[in-house]
């Protein structure tokens, strides 16, 4: 047989062998049977950082597991006719309502903006100010448990005992050991309170602070270094302008599309029976709703904040 019908042929059996592997039953669950094919199908739709999950043998029985229940509360939702429920077929009737518009919204704004980087640097250039980074300052800690043991260290620290080494060996920060006591660049606002006042009034790379504090402990701060106000490059924020264009282009399309749907719409609204005082709804007792100002700008990045001094979770610039 020639060498170039021997490859298709080869392929072909490839993919009989699998479709077959793909029909075979690899549980039942009451005589309900859960193929190679649908588990697979089922595998497919999680979301690709989640894959690794159920990569290995003990990853792949808990998602059989979770497919496995999945079968048994369906089959109990039939059982007790959860379909038939109204409450069920109203919330129903919303979500088909709700994907009804979304898929209309998605094929009707869809846009291909074809954004090209001399686009983005524009809009980066005209924007810079959004850009700006603040003054930031690095600084090293030892956190001590209390005011003698800091005091302690600190007279070490006077002797000229190296810093790293006495933040190693008694610091309380379990990052200590592996960092000697550094804990990074971070401008203004992302540091508790005591810790940050203290540690901006340092002046000079290797200056200590006085004892600090804090609902951590007591901390002998040292200034490692600073940044003058910045603005992040190009480069570092590119995708997230792409990004900002496109929503910005999209809900700008939006806006057109319903604006032309009312125009062309004949709409009217009985002014005088909206204004009429409306009978509340619910308990007699329960407190207005208040209604929420629309956000559709992009929250604004701030910088990360260390898990040792941070008064509260930020997202990362």
């Amino acid at each position: 047989m020639k060498r170039w019908l021997i490859l298709p042929l080869i392929l072909l059996a490839l993919m009989a062998c699998t479709k077959k592997e793909q029909g075979k039953t690899l549980a039942t669950v009451d005589g309900d049977v859960i193929t190679m094919e649908q588990f697979t199908a089922e595998l497919d739709k999680i979301p690709t950082n989640m894959k690794m999950l159920v990569v290995s043998q003990s990853g792949k029985r808990s998602f059989l597991d979770r497919l496995i229940v999945k079968k048994l509360l369906l089959k109990e939702a039939k059982k007790d006719e959860i379909e038939k429920n109204k409450e069920f077929q109203d919330r129903l009737a919303d979500i088909k309502e709700q994907l009804i518009i979304e898929s209309l919204l998605k094929k009707k704004v869809q846009l291909n903006l074809n954004l090209t980087d001399a686009d983005l640097k524009k809009f980066y250039d005209t924007n810079k100010e959004q850009f700006k980074r603040d003054q930031e300052i690095e600084t090293s800690q030892i956190v001590l448990k209390t005011e003698q043991e800091a005091k302690e260290i600190q007279g070490k620290l006077i002797k000229g005992e190296s810093f790293e080494d006495l933040a190693r060996a008694y610091s309380i920060d379990p990052s200590a050991k592996a960092t000697g006591g550094k804990i990074g660049y971070h401008p203004k606002g992302t540091l508790i309170p005591e810790y940050e006042q203290a540690a901006f009034k340092l002046t000079k790379v290797g200056q200590l602070s006085p004892i600090v504090k804090t609902q951590l402990g007591y901390h002998i701060i040292r200034l490692e270094g600073t940044k003058p106000p910045s603005y992040v490059p190009f480069e570092e924020v590119k995708e997230f302008i792409k990004q900002k264009m496109g929503q910005e282009k999209q809900a700008d399309v939006l806006e057109k599309y319903i604006a032309e749907l009312k125009k062309n719409a004949k709409i009217t609204v009985n002014e005088d029976l909206l204004k009429e005082e409306q009978k509340p709804v619910g308990p007699v007792n329960a407190e207005p709703l208040k209604a929420e100002p629309s956000k559709t700008e992009p929250a604004k990045a701030e910088p990360a904040k260390p898990a040792d001094l941070a008064p509260q979770a930020a997202p990362t610039k």
